[in-house]
């Protein structure tokens, strides 16, 4: 290997992270998936602590859960943020259109019950999540925007104020297309564009444009794939005015950045703050 090559960590890599345990652990409904862990500040809050909803990636597949991204929320919670780390059904243990969205919603949601207890600020909530994550983190950003026709049509969703997104796959429609965890993404899209077009109409991010939500999408100049996706949906939101930020994080690859050890991952603690303080203030 010469000087200018870089060893990228790899989906294996990914899974052997280590556990991070959680301060707490409640389930938004009856199945084994519906549940999410939540991290807090090590201090008690002077007041309400901010709250970032953090969705794990794996190509929407069964075998990726949320623990490799502990370590994460355990990060982010030293920053100061309570950090709801969420599991959701996937393709191969009950995923299939439209449960997948509707756990992700639901456990939004659900942090109305924890609010009072554990003093959080529902004001300024963030999004932020990985790969197939990053997906439904920018969804629930547009949630609002659900056609009342689709099954994922919900009257009061938690309004999200801004999206950090970890090399998402951002672009539904085109990733479809370039086949991006293709069998996957079929079943959780309850097929192709052209069988189900008003899923696509509900659950494709683009098709939810504009956002009216600021974001930022960090992105490894070595993940090539992912980074044509972003830039195709980056394209479409901007044309509409969303404010929406790309991020090239050099010589890094789709796992890096939630690599709590990595150079990568304190640009997205920095995005992070960053975000946050930009959605207080306005």
């Amino acid at each position: 290997m010469n000087e200018t090559e870089t060893t990228l960590l790899t989906a294996e890599d990914y899974i052997q992270f280590p556990v991070v345990e959680p301060d707490h652990r409640y389930s938004y409904g009856k199945n084994s998936q519906q549940f999410g862990e939540l991290y807090l500040p090590a201090s008690d809050p002077l007041s309400c602590l901010p709250v970032i909803i953090l969705i794990h990636g794996g190509g929407y597949r069964a075998m990726y859960d949320l623990k490799p991204m502990g370590s994460v929320a355990r990060a982010l919670a030293d920053d100061g943020f309570a950090v709801w780390n969420i599991e959701y059904c996937r393709a191969g243990n009950g995923g299939d259109f439209p449960h997948m969205f509707l756990d992700v919603g639901t456990a939004a949601d659900h942090l109305r019950r924890l609010a009072d207890r554990h003093s959080l600020d529902l004001d300024s909530v963030l999004s932020v999540g990985h790969s197939a994550g990053g997906h439904l983190a920018l969804w629930l950003a547009g949630r609002h925007r659900v056609p009342p026709s689709s099954p994922l049509y919900a009257t009061d969703s938690l309004p999200i104020g801004g999206v950090v997104a970890l090399a998402p796959i951002a672009d539904i429609r085109f990733a479809v297309e370039k086949e991006l965890s293709s069998d996957a993404l079929l079943l959780v899209m309850g097929g192709g564009p052209e069988v189900a077009p008003a899923n696509y109409d509900a659950g494709s991010p683009s098709d939810l444009l504009p956002l009216g939500r600021p974001q930022a999408h960090i992105v490894g100049t070595e993940d090539v794939a992912i980074m044509n996706n972003v830039k195709v949906y980056l394209a479409a939101a901007r044309s509409v005015g969303d404010k929406a930020q790309l991020i090239e994080a050099p010589r890094v690859g789709h796992f890096e950045i939630v690599s709590t050890g990595a150079p990568a991952f304190r640009t997205v603690r920095e995005t992070i703050c960053d975000m946050h303080a930009m959605i207080k203030t306005e």
